[in-house]
């Protein structure tokens, strides 16, 4: 029986989840979770005075039930296990996560998967700012896993970026991938400008409607299909991944190499 957590009415101050994970608590007992301590504001209260907590902690499940928008840090770190929030969370949702599964049929705040280095995460709704990237002062944002997003998202998707897949149906804000290092970055709503700015390798497919304003230091270089598109277009359809225009992804592109004030080994990807 999966663990359940429910959020009853409106917090009065934002909760910090730091270190409450599916695989940290799985040899715990229900008791035992209940006193587990969080930080609410500048206060550290036990998690069963703020939720209903019931179920199974070790069936390392996790079932969130109410409006979680004002709690940060859900999954951060998590090693294992899954996290379904069948509404919005608060900042920093899947930071750092090595594995496991986040679902959120909501929206989430800035910082969504936030140098994470694998699993998946999932989010029905919008995604904040950031989402992906790198902390001030890390020299590294996300290193391996996947993201969908199935709404819009915000500025710096990506930033930093060293390995791993994000996608996002909706549209996406300013500096797309800037500083990217490596990984692959779709979107398929409108695009702020200057995506790739700064991005050392890596490929950002940009395929919504109208097209970004790019830094001029991108040049030309092939019209036609891509076989590792193609390949990619299959994996999203397999996570059921079902934005409109992932079916461009088999079909011509225009790929730019840049940026050239760095390596110039990225990639922006444009329907051709």
């Amino acid at each position: 029986m999966p663990l359940r957590i429910t959020n009853a009415g409106p917090l009065a101050l934002p909760v910090d989840m730091t270190g409450v994970t599916p695989d940290a608590v799985r040899e715990l007992s229900l008791e035992e979770v209940r006193r587990l301590p969080v930080r609410q504001g500048r206060r550290t209260v036990e998690l069963a005075a703020l939720f209903d907590v019931e179920g199974e902690p070790g069936d390392l499940q996790w079932r969130l039930v109410g409006d979680f928008a004002g709690v940060h840090r859900l999954g951060a770190g998590m090693g294992a296990g899954e996290i379904v929030a069948d509404g919005s969370v608060g900042r920093h949702a899947g930071a750092g996560m090595r594995g496991g599964r986040i679902e959120v049929r909501g929206g989430a705040g800035d910082w969504l998967g936030a140098e994470m280095q694998g699993g998946v995460i999932r989010v029905r709704g919008d995604a904040g700012d950031y989402a992906g990237g790198a902390y001030v002062g890390s020299r590294r944002g996300m290193a391996g896993g996947t993201i969908l997003i199935h709404g819009n998202a915000g500025l710096e998707v990506g930033e930093r970026m060293r390995r791993g897949l994000i996608a996002i149906a909706g549209a996406v804000g300013a500096r797309l991938g800037q500083r990217m290092l490596a990984g692959t970055i779709v979107a398929f709503g409108a695009c702020g400008e200057h995506p790739g700015r700064g991005m050392r390798r890596g490929s950002i497919g940009v395929f919504g409607e109208p097209g970004p304003r790019l830094w001029p230091t991108f040049r030309p270089g092939f019209v036609g299909p891509l076989s590792f598109l193609h390949l990619l277009e299959k994996q999203l359809h397999r996570a059921a991944f079902d934005a409109p225009g992932v079916r461009r992804l088999a079909g011509a592109v225009e790929l730019l190499h840049g940026d050239l004030l760095e390596l110039g080994r990225g990639e922006i990807l444009l329907p051709a």
